[in-house]
């Protein structure tokens, strides 16, 4: 069930449509750290009570920027629900080499049971930093990094 969560997330990202039209959106940057370590890879999603989720991955210092849909960078304004997830699976990339996916290493407080949340203020350029903990239960079937 959780991977069908973040497979539905990533497809709704990817589907979301292209151009410049649609609902008023304001900028979303912010950075993920986890320990006090930059999250890198990890996908960021911000489900608004109402209308499309924003998505991005971080990049190798955790940092993010927010895409609503195709071309459109950005998120709904007012209160939005955040996911945060490392889990991935092998695919194949644009240059038509196989990427390995990732476990999830996100416990579910801040993915599939959040308690993460970011109002999202139109017409402000907003900052949503993220400083969680590997403390936690991960999803079932995903085992934990150091237990290897």
């Amino acid at each position: 069930m959780y991977r069908c969560f973040v497979y539905n997330a990533c497809m709704l990202l990817a589907v979301a449509g292209c151009g410049a039209g649609g609902p008023d959106i304001a900028t979303v940057t912010g950075k993920v750290t986890m320990d006090g370590q930059p999250l890198a890879n990890a996908a960021v999603v911000f489900v608004p009570e109402n209308g499309r989720p924003a998505g991005a991955r971080t990049n190798a210092q955790g940092e993010y920027e927010l895409t609503y849909s195709e071309g459109r960078e950005g998120a709904l304004p007012g209160k939005n629900m955040v996911r945060i997830s490392t889990l991935s699976d092998p695919s194949i990339g644009d240059d038509g080499q196989l990427t390995k996916g990732s476990p999830e290493t996100v416990p579910m407080q801040y993915n599939a049971q959040t308690t993460l949340s970011f109002s999202v203020e139109a017409g402000a350029a907003n900052v949503a930093d993220f400083d969680i903990t590997s403390e936690g239960e991960l999803p079932e079937g995903e085992a934990d990094p150091d237990d290897n």
